[in-house]
């Protein structure tokens, strides 16, 4: 049973968070040996700071790869973009989020949904590229309810 006392606590600026020790997903384990001490949300969600922001998912083009509406978006403007990463970009006069693929001097944009083929970029130099998608946050509870369309069963 974990208890209060199991819980580290780490302060972040004005943000006091209680790190539990590893969560099973498969079956409960008793070890605690390995409890993270200290969770930097900074340090978790961003590798460069003053090069990071945030974004809502609107749309389902993605879903395929478990980015639902309302997800939002961790965007890394200091990485280099490579082959199926997913990017955000300014594109056609609004932003967007595909998985990018250059093959020679084509370039393509990539949904992850069968309703949506994918789009050869007729002019790569028009693409403006804000930034390569590093994570994602999601909230279960919402994504259930868009994912599944209809409201969850109170056990």
């Amino acid at each position: 049973m974990v208890s209060k006392e199991s819980l580290a606590e780490y302060k972040d600026s004005e943000i006091s968070y209680f790190i539990a020790p590893g969560i099973a997903c498969g079956f409960p384990s008793p070890a605690t040996d390995s409890l993270e001490v200290r969770l930097s949300i900074t340090d978790f969600f961003t590798s460069n700071p003053t090069a990071t922001f945030f974004g809502r998912a609107i749309g389902s083009s993605l879903e395929g790869i478990g980015i639902f509406e309302n997800d939002i978006l961790v965007i890394d403007r200091s990485l280099r973009p490579v082959n199926y990463d997913i990017i955000v970009m300014a594109y056609e006069g609004g932003f967007t989020a595909k998985k990018v693929l250059k093959e020679g001097s084509q370039v393509f944009l990539i949904s992850e949904n069968p309703n949506y083929p994918p789009i050869k970029v007729a002019d790569p130099d028009s693409l403006i590229v804000w930034g390569v998608v590093s994570k994602i946050i999601k909230d279960p509870r919402s994504s259930v309810k868009s994912r599944y369309g209809h409201i969850r069963q109170v056990i």
